[in-house]
């Protein structure tokens, strides 16, 4: 994986020469890098300075450099451009709902103009096929939030890439709304090449909660609450003898018992059985935000499948990557 720098005006100024760089993306969105101090150019290095792996999500804006003398080092950090989404409100002239409405690209667009963010991004000018339909916006929100959660419920993600200007033209961020991949259908990964897979089958959650609210002996507000194979909550009964696993949750700030139900509900959707499936690849296999994968660990034949919530990118001297993703349900 090679990179490119800018200078402050997005013109191109060569090659990234490093010893690492990482990205964390889904979380933090922020990167680091490495670089002799020797190298350290403040035109393209400094503060406002693009670097972007051409085609893909993997750049961002420095924002500061970090000399480290003892290891004749200089560190630079900043926010991707995921990041820099991130670090915009939505709505900041009032704290009203926001709903959005219509073919996801131009709702984007719309905001990325309105946001004064039109010297770095661009929203593809295609008809996406997905449309928000009304969606109620948080309180608060920042503008990646709000759209990342809208996608979501159209089975949609935000695609980021960094598109090259022509020779003497700047570059620039192009986003757009597409259909999120089930790589789950068609493709399994397993521990077969450069694939590393840490699957975790918890057996030992609790099945039967007793869910307690407020009152005093035969007098206090009681739910019964029970885990079934399928996933679902109910109040019937599935496991007995050697496989029930009981537990008791107090809640005496709750009203009725509809209310104890629905926050007992909750609290054994954390208590319960779960899978767990960790993934580290090697460069060959990029997947993206919010696709889902699915995973089979051949000793126990155990199978599952979660969206990626986080990629971790580690980049080395030579351009050699590593990604590590982190799954729904991840500690």
């Amino acid at each position: 994986m090679d990179f490119t720098l800018t200078d402050i005006n997005g013109q191109e100024k060569g090659p990234l020469e490093h010893s690492g760089v990482e990205f964390v993306l889904g979380t933090d969105n922020d990167f680091e890098i490495k670089i002799q101090e020797s190298l350290y150019d403040s035109d393209k290095h400094g503060k406002n300075c693009r670097f972007f792996c051409p085609q893909t999500e993997y750049g961002g804006l420095i924002r500061s450099p970090h000399p480290v003398t003892g290891d004749k080092i200089v560190k630079l950090t900043g926010m991707s451009w995921r990041g820099l989404l991130n670090q915009r409100a939505i709505s900041p002239e009032k704290n009203t709902y926001v709903y959005l409405n219509g073919e996801a690209n131009t709702v984007l667009s719309t905001y990325i103009s309105k946001l004064g963010m039109t010297e770095l991004f661009e929203v593809s000018g295609e008809n996406s096929g997905i449309i928000l339909d009304n969606f109620q916006v948080p309180l608060q929100a920042m503008l990646l939030d709000a759209f990342d959660q809208a996608l979501e419920q159209q089975d949609a993600r935000l695609e980021i890439k960094y598109r090259q200007g022509s020779a003497n033209s700047k570059g620039y961020v192009q986003l757009r709304a597409v259909p999120i991949t089930d790589h789950s259908q068609n493709v399994e990964l397993n521990e077969d090449g450069s694939v590393k897979l840490d699957i975790l089958d918890y057996k030992n959650g609790i099945n039967h909660l007793i869910c307690l609210g407020q009152g005093e002996l035969e007098e206090r507000q009681q739910v019964d609450l029970y885990a079934w194979p399928d996933g679902s909550t109910r109040k019937t009964q599935y496991y007995y003898g050697k496989d029930l696993i009981e537990s008791y949750y107090e809640n005496t700030t709750v009203e009725s018992l509809d209310e104890l139900e629905e926050e007992g509900r909750d609290k054994l959707e954390e208590l319960r059985d779960y899978k767990q499936l960790k993934i580290s690849v090697s460069s060959d296999i990029d997947l993206e935000l919010g696709d889902v994968v699915g995973g089979r660990e051949r000793i126990t034949n155990i199978r599952m499948t979660a969206p990626v919530v986080r990629k971790i990118v580690n980049v080395n001297g030579k351009g050699r990557a590593t990604i590590t993703y982190k799954l729904k349900g991840e500690d």
